[in-house]
């Protein structure tokens, strides 16, 4: 990536807030997937994001069952700090993330043929694995697969679902993970 992290790792507890929820995710998500396609600097894709781009990205992002008498019930803004803290901290430990990943595929080359989306939910919910120990592991396995399925069809999030309930084993070390979503 083009600028390293400057700002420190995020605590645990930030993550386990109930306020990380699902918006938070999505931004993450976003946040990464813009800075590898695009190999642009850190804080102008946070701070663009931060200004302008939540509004359309939840429009287009939502679900169905996120209207109400044909109104959109908006997703919460995620909090800023969280979101760079998050971010950066996926950024810090990319090359040891996608090191993990690579070993629970067939080759290191099936890594470099996934389609760049699907590394980056791979990468937030790995760092979020390891960082929040406090939240359960089906709830981020979970939230990462709906993800998945806002962008993709059925394969890609069956294949996320599998790969992040290998990354639960592998990093939390138990079976914690049975509660996701394929």
């Amino acid at each position: 990536m083009s600028e390293s992290p400057t700002m420190s790792e995020p605590r645990a507890e930030s993550m386990s807030s109930p306020k990380f929820d699902r918006a938070a995710r999505l931004a993450v998500v976003q946040a990464l997937y813009e800075i590898d396609v695009t190999d642009a600097p850190l804080d102008r894709v946070l701070d663009t994001f931060a200004e302008k781009r939540w509004e359309s990205l939840q429009a287009e992002l939502a679900p169905a069952d996120e209207y109400e008498d044909g109104e959109l019930v908006a997703l919460p803004i995620p909090d800023q700090k969280r979101l760079r803290a998050i971010v950066r901290g996926t950024l810090s430990h990319q090359a040891e993330i996608d090191e993990k990943i690579k070993s629970l595929l067939d080759t290191a080359e099936a890594f470099e043929q996934l389609e760049a989306l699907t590394r980056v939910i791979l990468r937030a919910a790995a760092h979020e694995l390891s960082e929040a120990p406090k939240v359960p592991t089906g709830t981020i396995v979970s939230a990462y697969v709906s993800i998945a399925h806002a962008f993709f069809t059925e394969n890609q999030p069956r294949l996320i679902n599998a790969v992040l309930d290998s990354l639960a084993v592998d990093i939390r070390g138990t079976g914690e993970h049975s509660r996701s979503v394929s």
